[in-house]
């Protein structure tokens, strides 16, 4: 119990690990396909930041909330995805570490959660030459946007330590819902573009 009371003590006396180690804020770089989009990120229905042109970077500060990505370009089909606020694994730690107290540090500065760092947008022409060279550009739209997921949702399995399987599963989940939308979204694109002049 002597040996134990001095760690208490120490770890209740310990900041945020999330807080000190990543901060409260982070770098996005926002692409989209083709460039030259202007982008808008919202959140909670407030602009929090803007990219005119794409490709560009942002700083945000981090939340549990999703971001709302529009991007628009002359000529094509405006851009709409919601970029999903992921869990911060060193914040289960901060409970064992820490306590409460450093838990609500990190919930309170938003640092328990992160976004990816980077998301690409496809932007479809408005007109197509043919109808085939419609179907070839959503079809490898469709593939990229697999891939991409697939990448995020295998980066949270493996990233997955101990104690955070339950997280990590609702994470994995979330990926997966977001992935299908962003399918359906390409696809009711699909149906909306014109071919021909």
């Amino acid at each position: 119990m002597k040996r134990l009371l001095p760690l208490l003590l120490v770890a209740a006396l310990l900041p945020a690990c999330a807080t000190i180690t990543t901060g409260t804020s982070q770098s996005i770089a926002v692409m989209t396909e083709p460039p030259g989009a202007s982008c808008t990120l919202s959140r909670d229905g407030s602009v929090i930041a803007v990219v005119n042109p794409t490709p560009g970077t942002v700083t945000v500060s981090k939340s549990t909330r999703d971001i709302a990505v529009n991007c628009t370009r002359p000529g094509h089909l405006p851009g709409v995805a919601s970029h999903t606020a992921q869990f911060q694994g060193m914040t289960v730690g901060n409970v064992l570490l820490g306590g409460l107290i450093g838990f609500g540090i990190d919930a309170a500065s938003g640092a328990l959660s992160y976004y990816p760092s980077s998301l690409t947008l496809s932007l479809p022409p408005e007109t197509f030459a043919s109808e085939q060279s419609r179907e070839s550009f959503f079809t490898q739209r469709a593939a990229e946007t697999r891939r991409i997921f697939d990448e995020r949702i295998r980066a949270v399995d493996t990233g997955c330590g101990p104690g955070e399987r339950p997280a990590c599963n609702e994470r994995m989940q979330a990926l997966g819902r977001e992935r299908d939308e962003e399918l359906a979204r390409l696809n009711a694109l699909r149906l909306v573009t014109r071919v021909g002049a």
